[in-house]
């Protein structure tokens, strides 16, 4: 889902430019072994790679005033946290594509994508070094924060009995953290704590409306730049699968047998998904989509009047739209 844009016309220039030059370091390249950079610049550079991040921090930013500088310096942060996660995750889920090419696990090995995942959030804090040290505290808190988020989820797909309330705890310390990060550290980083929490709780729930809607794209069989039903295929928590299995005891029953064999085809995995839809699992799900952003918006408030805010709240109104239409085509 391609849905953010720039608040300048050159930013996303001025990002990438800036991205380049901190992956492309001297002092990183020096350093051997040469493969942790290869398969960190392999993902980061990926021209499938969307910027919903550094875009966000940056309509942040230009509501609060945050200077041109650190705006790109917490962006570009935030690109790294979210790579770094990318690759670890690929190496949980055994995943083979993202980004329209092979992921680092896929092309390397898992100890590569592993250990260049954690040298991207090496650099990711870096970039805040100029920062107030209260906005590297919140970056520390949110890996720590995302990290247990992760182990949530490996427990949850072993366990194959995941509910609602696991689904939402994990999204919440992924996503909803990542994003609202990128509303809160602008905050922050001008001194505004009070209004860092408002805008943290926009960003929140923000990344929850795109996690049930990358959640269910991915149930439709929809492109989401992943392996084709990897939720379903491995087990993954996702928030239309928790609710049609909470209510239908054949779906609860197709799904176990699915996670029950190794390599389920592509037809079991569609009939599975039909079933789900057939649930009213879609319907629910936009209903909680609208909501999040309903509290999103209203978490903003007179900030959607402001340079940035207004593309926050064109980005709002473009997943809704997204959300709705995926909704009307089940």
């Amino acid at each position: 889902m391609s849905l953010a844009t720039a608040t300048t016309p050159d930013f996303l220039d001025r990002f990438e430019s800036h991205l380049h030059k901190t992956l492309c370091d001297p002092r990183h390249d020096a350093r051997k072994p040469h493969v942790l950079l290869d398969a960190s610049r392999h993902l980061a550079f990926a021209s499938a790679a969307k910027r919903m991040r550094p875009l966000l921090v940056d309509h942040f930013g230009a509501a609060v005033d945050l200077r041109a500088s650190h705006r790109l310096s917490i962006a570009t942060a935030a690109e790294l946290i979210h790579s770094a996660s990318l690759l670890h995750d690929d190496v949980i889920d055994e995943g083979t594509e993202r980004r329209d090419q092979p992921t680092a696990n896929a092309q390397w090995t898992n100890s590569v994508a592993v250990l260049g995942g954690d040298l991207l959030l090496c650099i990711a804090l870096e970039q805040l070094y100029e920062l107030p040290r209260s906005v590297t505290k919140t970056a520390v808190d949110l890996v720590a924060q995302m990290t247990r988020s992760a182990m949530r989820e490996v427990h949850a797909r072993r366990q194959r009995q995941w509910d609602i309330d696991d689904w939402e705890a994990i999204a919440t310390g992924k996503t909803g953290a990542l994003l609202g990060w990128c509303g809160s550290s602008p905050a922050i980083a001008v001194n505004r704590p009070s209004l860092a929490q408002r805008l943290a709780d926009c960003g929140h729930r923000l990344g929850l409306a795109f996690q049930i809607t990358d959640d269910v794209l991915d149930l439709m069989g929809r492109e989401t730049g992943k392996d084709r039903y990897a939720d379903l295929r491995h087990a993954n928590p996702s928030f239309p699968i928790a609710l049609a299995r909470s209510k239908s005891t054949a779906v609860r029953a197709h799904t176990n047998e699915i996670w029950a064999t190794d390599g389920a085809s592509d037809q079991a995995l569609e009939q599975a998904a039909a079933a789900i839809v057939e649930s009213g699992a879609i319907s629910a799900a936009w209903k909680r989509i609208e909501k999040h952003l309903d509290i999103a918006m209203e978490s903003l408030g007179t900030f959607a009047d402001k340079p940035g805010g207004h593309h926050i709240a064109r980005w709002a109104d473009q997943l809704r739209s997204i959300a709705r239409n995926t909704m009307e085509d089940s």
